[in-house]
C-alpha cells in the first residue's frame, strides 16, 4: 500500500498500482481533464503573438517609428508611448514599461471574463 498525496485533494490509500488488479478498478487520483480553456488559451494567445509581431515589425522596419518610441520613454510620456504602441494596430490589452535600458511590453487577454494568458517582450536599446 502507498500513500498518495495529491495537492489540494485528500489524501487517500490505494493498492499497490504497479500491479494489475482485475477485481479492483482503476482509481484516478486527478479531476477529469477539460480541454476548452486551454484551448481558448492557445486561440488567444495566437492574438497576443499577432500583436507582438505587429509592434516588433515596426520597430524593426522603421527607424523613425523607433527613435520616437525611445524618445518618448525617455522624456516618460507614458501617454506617448501608449499611442505610438497602439499605432501599430495592437488590439490586446497592453502595459509598457521602461528604463534606462530597455521596453518592456506586457500583453495579456482575457478569455470569459478570466485572464487566461499573457505575453511579455522585452526589447534592450542599451548595453550596460
Amino acid at each position: 500500500m502507498y500513500v498518495v498525496w495529491v495537492p489540494c485533494y485528500v489524501p487517500f490509500v490505494i493498492p499497490n498500482v504497479y500491479h494489475h488488479n482485475p477485481q479492483r478498478p482503476y482509481i484516478r487520483l486527478y479531476p477529469e481533464v477539460d480541454e476548452d480553456m486551454f484551448v481558448q488559451s492557445a486561440s488567444e494567445m495566437e492574438t497576443l503573438m499577432n500583436d507582438a509581431r505587429k509592434v516588433v515589425g515596426k520597430i524593426s522596419s522603421s527607424h523613425d517609428f523607433a527613435n520616437d518610441v525611445m524618445g518618448a520613454a525617455q522624456e516618460s510620456d507614458q501617454s506617448k508611448v501608449n499611442t505610438l504602441i497602439r499605432s501599430t494596430g495592437v488590439e490586446s490589452p497592453f502595459q509598457a514599461d521602461y528604463n534606462p535600458d530597455r521596453m518592456k511590453i506586457h500583453l495579456t487577454a482575457r478569455n470569459q471574463q478570466v485572464e487566461c494568458c499573457q505575453l511579455t517582450i522585452v526589447l534592450r536599446w542599451r548595453v550596460q
